[in-house]
């Protein structure tokens, strides 16, 4: 089956998966759309430029309204590319139409928000995944898999990096800060290994870019955070790190267990055991594109089977961001309920 591919919101997110979904056979792009109309011109001549071998040329409609492409093209899965404040009317149009989802991370602005996504896809039951593609990374399942039931004292996860040129992103109110914006994979990593967060403890402000113009995100976050199977958590971002980084702090997630230490990183993980020489756990294949195999599957096959990352999980990632945000600003130990409400304590 031919899985016939729409795409909402063509920045350089959608040109990534752009160029993994032509070397899937059984992924057409058929529609994108963007509010900017002539940067869905740019993205086919960029993916028609670099066509790996044996790949057919996209020949994709071209919208400014993503009304108009839903209407008007044949589809069976649609990608939501969006800045963060974005999420919303959007996804709920998409899903309202009954067309297959894969929406990039930040899912939302507000928690609000997500959860009433959450429960339109719930409703609709269509397949749905979310861009968090290092859970695909055969190191990650790896590594999920040796810390199964071995009980975890602590882990540390460290997002330093530069501030990206992007407008919106350095606005609270449009991107939601580093913690939410950007860290969010490293938190989805941290959730995946360790479990569900019960309470956090957060501080943050903006002390190192005041002089940058338009800014009003902290540019230092620290948090740290209970888990409900008592093992405890430090999680530190910030954007300001323009003079570089530390090695083994940025993108990866530490982790101390009983008679084990892990570094999971983006690509590969080391472990440590006692009275062991440590061990490489190695990713031989490329996770984004491993994403994208398994969404057009799974669409083709009408199935979640496969995909590792749906929305419904997706939302308690964000969640964990979203609560330790709220903390910072609060300066208030917050908990985070079962049912995904952030309760100040």
């Amino acid at each position: 089956m031919t899985v016939r591919i729409g795409i909402i919101g063509v920045g350089g997110r959608s040109v990534r998966e752009m160029h993994d979904l032509v070397q899937i056979p059984e992924a057409e792009i058929v529609g994108l759309c963007d509010i900017d109309e002539p940067r869905c011109t740019a993205a086919v001549d960029t993916i028609n430029g670099s066509l790996p071998e044996g790949a057919n040329p996209i020949q994709p409609e071209l919208f400014s309204d993503h009304r108009a492409m839903l209407d008007a093209v044949e589809l069976d899965a649609v990608y939501i590319s969006l800045p963060t404040f974005a999420h919303g009317q959007i996804d709920h149009d998409v899903i309202a139409a009954g067309k297959a989802v894969l929406i990039e991370k930040p899912i939302a602005l507000e928690l609000s928000v997500a959860k009433e996504i959450a429960a339109h896809i719930a409703e609709k039951g269509i397949v749905n995944s979310v861009g968090y593609q290092m859970r695909y990374a055969p190191s990650v399942g790896q590594t999920r898999a040796l810390l199964e039931g071995v009980t975890i004292g602590m882990v540390i996860a460290v997002r330093w990096g530069q501030l990206p040129g992007t407008p919106w992103w350095r606005v609270q109110e449009q991107s939601g800060g580093m913690l939410i914006e950007q860290h969010t994979h490293g938190i989805d990593l941290v959730r995946y290994f360790v479990g569900e967060p019960d309470t956090f403890y957060a501080a943050g402000d903006t002390v190192l870019l005041t002089d940058v113009p338009n800014l009003n995100i902290f540019d230092v976050n620290a948090v740290t955070v209970r888990f409900k199977n008592r093992a405890v958590g430090m999680i530190g971002n910030s954007p300001a790190a323009h003079a570089g980084t530390p090695p083994n702090i940025t993108n990866v997630v530490h982790i101390l267990a009983k008679d084990l230490t892990v570094t999971a990183g983006f690509d590969s993980t080391t472990v440590w055991r006692t009275g062991q020489e440590p061990e490489t756990i190695a990713s031989d294949q490329d996770s984004n594109l491993l994403l994208n195999q398994a969404f057009v599957n799974a669409v083709a096959n009408n199935t979640q089977d496969g995909i590792l990352s749906p929305y419904s999980d997706s939302l308690r990632s964000f969640a964990f961001t979203y609560a330790a945000q709220k903390s910072a600003e609060l300066r208030r130990e917050v908990r985070l309920t079962d049912d995904l409400e952030v309760v100040a304590q």
